[in-house]
């Protein structure tokens, strides 16, 4: 075969690789998150308090979280696709039973186990694109998976906040349920089979446990396991109560309306793939600075009493946020020495972790300080995150690359 043709072969086995992750990615984050928009009319369903409301969310990312220490594990011994596949099926049918939950607690609980079922497709998706994909385009196509996150996010936030208005939660239940069906046989039949994927040795607790050690020892990837907790619980206590401060004085927006704020997600499509781009270029370390610096002027501009100018300060946030995100998952897949399905199920973890702590907790500071507290604390949470990205910066020259196809 003539080095055109293999490359050719190579192109078209990256848009399918692309296209199958990225739709992975959106039905994973369309059905965990589109209860988001909803947390308004559910405080006032059901009758809780609006500093305990997010609670449904905190269950569904802790449990989230919780899986993915397992699940990374299990794509290194089974592997990638089949994992997705599974995931992918398995939430498509409890997605469908959150639909008969007849009460609050009973809603929480399945919104719970619904997280625990997708924990895997995120670590399996970037594992797969690390063995997979020539490392030139390995941070591009992680930049479209997370695009695909962000549209998922997006569509599931604005497509519910829409929806509950003409029709019951269950029938969005069955709507995501399907989504999810869909994407799993979509998944099945169009993404290629794993080529450079080696099966780890026999699963036992030991030796997850003590691979879980190994990466804790990796000076590269620790820290930004605690920048994927800021980032995300930063982004989760912003969307958490953006729609409650914006429907009150001066702004007065409809929920349905304050819903369609989320349609600034699709700035992903630009900021994660080009921050992958600029990281090859310039280093991680140096964009996520100025990732990180954009995004407080973001919170920043959203304390102004001018609607305008506080869903520019929104805008700028999320765009950068996904950009963040970006880098950091393909950050941990280039530094984890071994198991890098197991090394990015652990960023993961204090990823989600860090929405449901954080995002929880700023539930009271919204409640007792209001959006100016909120602010604050997520301002502050960035600059500690500024310092990690400096002292990255500062080991880079003493810790190579571990294995040049993981660059």
């Amino acid at each position: 075969m003539s080095i055109q043709l293999k490359e050719k072969v190579h192109y078209k086995s990256y848009i399918t690789i692309t296209i199958a992750l990225a739709l992975a990615g959106l039905s994973e984050l369309a059905s965990l998150f589109f209860i988001q928009p909803l947390l308004p009319a559910l405080a006032k369903q059901y009758h809780v308090p609006i500093d305990n409301v997010s609670i449904i969310l905190s269950v569904e990312t802790a449990m989230l979280a919780i899986g993915l220490l397992f699940t990374g594990s299990l794509s290194d011994r089974f592997g990638r696709k089949k994992l997705i596949v599974t995931a992918l099926f398995s939430g498509a049918v409890i997605t469908c039973l959150c639909s008969t939950a007849n009460s609050w607690e009973m809603l929480v609980a399945m919104m719970g186990l619904l997280g625990l079922t997708l924990s895997g497709i995120a670590s399996a998706a970037t594992a797969y694109i690390s063995e997979e994909v020539a490392p030139a385009v390995a941070s591009i196509v992680t930049g479209y998976f997370v695009f695909g996150n962000s549209m998922g996010g997006m569509f599931g936030r604005v497509f519910a906040s829409q929806m509950i208005a003409y029709t019951k939660l269950t029938n969005i239940f069955y709507g995501f349920s399907a989504l999810l069906l869909f994407i799993s046989v979509l998944v099945l039949v169009i993404l290629p089979e794993s080529k450079n994927f080696k099966p780890t040795a026999r699963l036992k607790l030991t030796t997850m446990i003590h691979g879980i050690g190994g990466h804790f020892k990796n000076k590269m990837i620790v820290p930004v396991y605690l920048i994927g907790f800021i980032i995300f619980g930063s982004f989760t206590s912003l969307y958490n109560y953006l729609t409650f401060y914006v429907s009150h004085d001066p702004y007065n927006l409809s929920h349905a309306h304050a819903g369609l704020i989320s349609i600034c997600f699709a700035l992903s499509v630009i900021t994660a793939p080009q921050s992958g781009r600029l990281a090859n270029k310039f280093g991680g370390t140096k964009v996520l600075t100025g990732l990180f610096l954009i995004m407080a002027l973001g919170m920043t501009l959203s304390l102004t009493h001018f609607l305008p100018m506080v869903l520019v300060g929104v805008v700028i946030f999320t765009g950068c946020f996904f950009g963040c995100h970006s880098i950091s998952l393909r950050w941990v897949n280039k530094y984890a020495r071994n198991n890098r399905g197991q090394a990015t199920s652990l960023y993961l973890f204090f990823y989600y972790l860090g929405g449901s702590i954080i995002g929880y907790c700023n539930g009271y500071v919204y409640t007792h300080l209001g959006w100016q507290g909120l602010v604050a604390l997520v301002v502050s949470l960035l600059c500690i995150a500024i310092a990690i990205a400096t002292y990255l910066r500062s080991q880079i020259a003493r810790v190579p690359v571990p294995d040049a196809t993981a660059t």
